[in-house]
């Protein structure tokens, strides 16, 4: 053909960007889409999203077609565009002298393929995949019937490749047809994170999905209430002195009821049963463990339970309290529902509770910490490291500190502990456990790190 045809291949060119803009566009823009306003369409009627719908539940075929589609795009343009662009520029560069012609060749065909790679990519791919994910509806149904077309036409060329690719895989131990699993746990909260690093997401929101994944990796006796916290009542306890009891001192609905003690729980007690029963003036002079139907069934579990697991069979129960148990089978403490949606929200409080809060920063830069304070966020909050065998023997700080001291401190002393820097000083101790602790810097070692300093 003659140089003078050379507008054609400005129109190969163009044609090969838009198909190439059409396939990647599209791609891009069913990742996008709202699956769910496109069910919404195809219930209403529409045809198109129907279409649509039936392509991205079996993408198979698109992604085979976009495949063949874009490597026969890259085999056509260097064939027949970069000929072309090569005898252009070689005409234009005076490609006539024979003494130069092999050169000016070969410097043509290498600008002509730069040319010809940067605006396949540019315009074909980049700007068709950004502008079709901040559109995806449009360029969507746009693009479809292009891409609808390409898929006929394709089809048996597309199958042919799939059956070749299907024995080789096989032949190689590996099933063509298994799904992989390509997104992992960490995939996703790197793009979690990325989300918050870039405003998509607010800090409260990726810290709801990071503590989501997070309950696979804990168990009943990580959020459950101690036994020593437990407000659980005597299964001979009169049912007015019950009532009275839980309408006054204590904020909780459901109670554990016990016989001999807190490991001998024969049932539960809820308030809406037991204000039912109060009704009736015969049963307010009766122990609660005389009165039947009015303890409800105790459901048992071992501290090892998984919480995602123990979420998924307390509502399929329909229940809201267990009883955890150790592996001597004596009771460690409660979990409730409310536990484990904590785990995922927060401290959920209602208008009878009262916020206390586990770690307070004072203005001279002195904690004061609750005793039952995790040790991870005594960690957190004094940004020092707690060893290893610390963080594995102990959950709380005032079990760091009573293996510090060696010793059950009596109520009426304040012992100290110093570690890393800081001193521990026990402000009240209470049931054999230290309720309140002070942290401050020491000035001890403060000073003989100083002194030190100036030595050397």
């Amino acid at each position: 053909m003659d140089d003078g045809y050379w507008p054609l291949s400005f129109a190969a060119l163009a044609a090969f960007i838009v198909a190439d803009a059409a396939l990647y566009g599209f791609g891009s823009a069913i990742q996008n889409l709202n699956a769910g306003a496109l069910e919404k369409e195809a219930e209403e009627g529409s045809e198109r999203a129907g279409r649509l719908l039936r392509l991205m539940e079996q993408p198979a075929e698109f992604i085979n077609t976009v495949s063949v589609m874009t490597n026969l795009i890259g085999i056509a343009s260097g064939a027949y565009v970069l000929e072309r662009f090569g005898r252009l520029f070689r005409a234009l560069a005076g490609g006539a002298v024979s003494s130069h012609e092999r050169l000016v060749y070969s410097v043509s065909l290498g600008a002509a393929g730069i040319l010809v790679l940067a605006a396949l990519i540019s315009f074909g791919i980049l700007i068709p995949k950004k502008c079709a994910a901040r559109s995806p509806e449009r360029w969507s149904f746009g693009a479809f019937p292009i891409v609808r077309l390409f898929m006929m036409v394709l089809k048996p060329f597309t199958a042919l490749v799939s059956f070749i690719s299907g024995l080789v895989l096989r032949a190689m131990g590996i099933d063509p047809d298994a799904g992989a699993d390509n997104v992992t746990q960490e995939d996703i909260m790197l793009m979690v994170n990325e989300g918050h690093e870039q405003g998509v997401l607010e800090a409260r929101e990726a810290e709801m999905i990071t503590n989501i994944f997070e309950l696979n990796d804990k168990t009943a006796g990580d959020i459950m209430t101690h036994r020593t916290n437990v407000a659980a009542l005597e299964a001979d306890m009169l049912l007015e002195e019950a009532v009275a009891y839980i309408l006054t001192e204590a904020r909780n609905s459901r109670f554990p009821v016990y016989e001999k003690d807190i490991d001998d729980i024969v049932g539960l007690l809820y308030l809406r049963d037991a204000l039912v029963y109060a009704e009736q003036d015969e049963n307010r002079a009766r122990p609660i463990k005389e009165l039947p139907g009015l303890l409800r069934e105790a459901h048992f579990i071992p501290e090892t339970r998984r919480i995602d697991t123990l979420f998924k069979e307390m509502q399929s129960r329909k229940i809201h309290m267990e009883i955890v148990v150790d592996e001597y089978g004596q009771t460690a403490g409660i979990a409730t529902m409310e536990d484990i949606l904590e785990e995922i929200v927060g401290n959920i409080l209602d208008e009878y509770d009262k916020e206390e809060e586990l770690i307070v920063k004072r203005e001279d830069g002195s904690y004061l910490f609750d005793g039952l304070t995790p040790l991870e966020d005594v960690a957190g909050a004094l940004e020092i490291e707690f060893s290893e065998e610390d963080r594995d023997n102990y959950d709380t700080l005032n079990g760091f500190l009573i293996s510090r001291l060696d010793r059950i401190p009596r109520e009426d002393e304040q012992p100290e502990v110093a570690y890393k820097g800081y001193l521990f000083k026990a402000l009240c101790v209470e049931n054999k456990m230290l309720h309140r602790v002070m942290a401050v810097l020491d000035e001890k070692e403060e000073e003989e790190e100083s002194g030190e300093a100036a030595g050397q």
